[in-house]
């Protein structure tokens, strides 16, 4: 699903920013449309409008193309790498723009769980939102902040909804059965079949093998140990999870599943139960230590990593 293939009711809800003219932006009601922005995730954003055009009469979106700059990516050829400062500066400008031209609400799509990323797109939106009094809003992070307590693992609420169970998709963050399927669903014509082949792999496999303590999150101490490990892991590999048990099957009840969850939180938002502030993630209180200019560079030092792609 994409925002071309939307049911017709909800399809004439979106517009699409780069087909708009003049006259159109002078006829919108701007305070009541909420501009959809994509760092990724176009497919899960799509689903998501659709539930929230069914459940509400009085809002419209107007749908921004991609914008393709991202933190924390895997570093391996093929991945695009930005600086945090970087993504703060593009979204902190284009709030500040949209604000100037009477926009009130901002949802920035994301599906990927790459700290130095949601956190600047977090960051971003709270410049945004206290000085121009925009309700800019990371969608991921409100997410996880309702689903997983700040971490990627999506075993506890997927577990059921794909068929597969939670003690499957442990440590199934990236291209594994949740990814892949969810490719299937929307893209399969363009994934290799080659992942039916592959064995299940994970972060906390890998340490096990080794013998060494699984991943934490509890504390600080922990999550720097899980960022360090997880860095340390895809230099050597490029998924995490069991590719082979997915499924384009199990990739549209995964996709229905998430994008309902989303439309739930983001409908609090547009009813004014929870406002912009409530929509952090829980490593927003740490944010200073992950965007802080050389940091990262620092860390990747300390830890005998250097990244290959940037």
């Amino acid at each position: 699903m994409d925002f071309s293939t939307l049911p017709a009711a909800a399809r004439g809800r979106v517009r699409e920013w780069q087909h708009l003219s003049g006259a159109d932006f002078e006829a919108m009601d701007r305070a009541r449309t909420v501009v959809l922005v994509n760092a990724e995730a176009e497919g899960l954003s799509a689903a998501m409008v659709e539930k929230l055009c069914a459940r509400f009469d009085d809002i419209a979106f107007v749908h921004l193309p991609p914008i393709y700059v991202a933190a924390d990516v895997l570093p391996h050829v093929g991945s695009l790498a930005f600086r945090p400062s970087t993504i703060v500066r593009v979204l902190e400008d284009l709030g500040r723009t949209l604000a100037k031209q009477g926009f009130r609400h901002v949802w920035i799509g994301s599906f990927h769980g790459g700290p130095r990323h949601f956190l600047a797109m977090e960051e971003a939106c709270a410049r945004v939102n206290a000085r121009h009094g925009l309700q800019m809003v990371s969608v991921f992070s409100l997410m996880i902040a309702r689903l997983t307590a700040g971490t990627a693992n999506l075993e506890e609420v997927l577990g059921e909804v794909s068929g597969l169970g939670k003690e499957a998709l442990e440590g199934d963050n990236h291209g594994g059965a949740i990814e892949t399927s969810i490719l299937l669903h929307l893209v399969g014509e363009h994934v290799k079949r080659v992942y039916s082949d592959l064995p299940r792999r994970s972060v906390d496999l890998d340490l096990r093998a080794r013998g060494e303590r699984p991943l934490a999150h509890a504390t600080l101490g922990d999550r720097l140990r899980s960022f360090r490990e997880m860095l340390l892991y895809y230099a050597r590999t490029t998924y995490s999870g069991a590719p082979a048990l997915a499924s384009a099957e199990r990739g549209e009840r995964i996709l229905d599943a998430l994008s309902g969850h989303a439309a739930d939180a983001l409908a609090d938002l547009w009813l004014g139960r929870i406002e912009a502030r409530d929509c952090h993630s829980p490593l927003w209180k740490w944010r200073r230590l992950f965007l802080t200019p050389g940091v990262g560079a620092i860390f990747e030092r300390a830890i005998g990593f250097r990244n290959p792609i940037f």
